[in-house]
C-alpha cells in the first residue's frame, strides 16, 4: 500500500484540496496544529511526503523527532512546496516582524486579506479566531530544524514565502520555478501530477 503524507499550512481546512482526486495511493492530511501518530504508517510499503508553506517546517520538525531506519527507508520522495523549514527567518522565510505583525493585528478582515494574497477567495471565516490561537502556538512551539525536503517547488509569485527566500534557502537543491501564487494548487487535477514534477 502506498500513502501520500500530505502536511497542511496555516488558516486553510482540509475540505480545499478535495479537488485532488487519486486512484493510486491513500491520503493523509496533516493540519498544521495536528500531531502525527506514526502507528497508521505502518501498514504503507511506500510514503510519499509533501509539506505546503508552514507545513514544510511541521513535517520537517515531525520527521527530525524519530529516528527509524525502518520509516526512512519506506519515504521514497519529499516534495516542499512555497515553504521552508526555516519558516520564520529573514533570509529563508517569513520575516519575524511581518509574522509578529500578523499575529497581533489579526482580525476576521486581515484573514480574508491573507487568504486573497495566497491565492484563495475565502470572504468570511468564523473560525479566525481559531486559526490566531493556531498560529500563536505555532510561534511559541517554534524553533528552526533541519529541512527533511530533496526537491522544492516555489511559486514566482508568491506574496508569503517570496521567491527570493525560497530560491536563498533551496538554491543547493532540486527545484522547480512555477508562475503561481502561495496556493498553487489549481494547476494540478490529482495528487499524482504533483510527485510526477520530479
Amino acid at each position: 500500500m502506498k500513502l501520500i503524507l500530505f502536511f497542511n499550512g496555516w488558516g486553510v481546512s482540509k475540505e480545499i484540496f478535495s479537488p485532488l482526486k487519486t486512484k493510486n495511493y491513500d491520503i493523509k492530511i496533516v493540519d498544521l496544529e495536528e500531531s502525527l501518530d506514526f502507528e497508521i504508517l505502518e501498514k504503507y510499503s511506500e510514503i510519499f511526503i509533501i509539506g505546503w508553506s508552514f507545513g514544510v517546517y511541521h513535517a520537517s520538525k515531525t520527521f527530525n523527532s524519530i529516528s527509524n531506519s525502518k520509516m526512512e527507508k519506506k519515504i521514497k520522495k519529499t516534495i516542499a512546496i512555497n515553504g521552508t523549514s526555516s519558516a520564520i527567518h529573514k533570509k529563508y522565510g517569513i520575516s519575524p516582524v511581518i509574522f509578529n505583525k500578523t499575529l497581533v493585528t489579526l482580525s476576521e478582515s486581515k484573514y480574508s486579506e491573507f487568504m486573497k494574497n495566497i491565492g484563495l477567495k475565502i470572504e468570511k471565516s468564523n473560525d479566525w479566531k481559531i486559526h490566531r490561537d493556531i498560529l500563536e502556538n505555532f510561534s511559541k512551539q517554534y524553533s528552526e530544524t533541519p529541512s527533511i525536503f530533496e526537491y522544492s517547488i516555489i511559486s514566482s509569485k508568491d506574496r508569503i514565502f517570496t521567491s527570493r527566500c525560497l530560491l536563498n534557502f533551496y538554491k543547493d537543491s532540486i527545484y522547480k520555478i512555477i508562475e503561481c501564487n502561495h496556493y498553487p494548487f489549481e494547476r494540478w487535477n490529482n495528487w499524482e501530477e504533483i510527485l510526477d514534477e520530479f
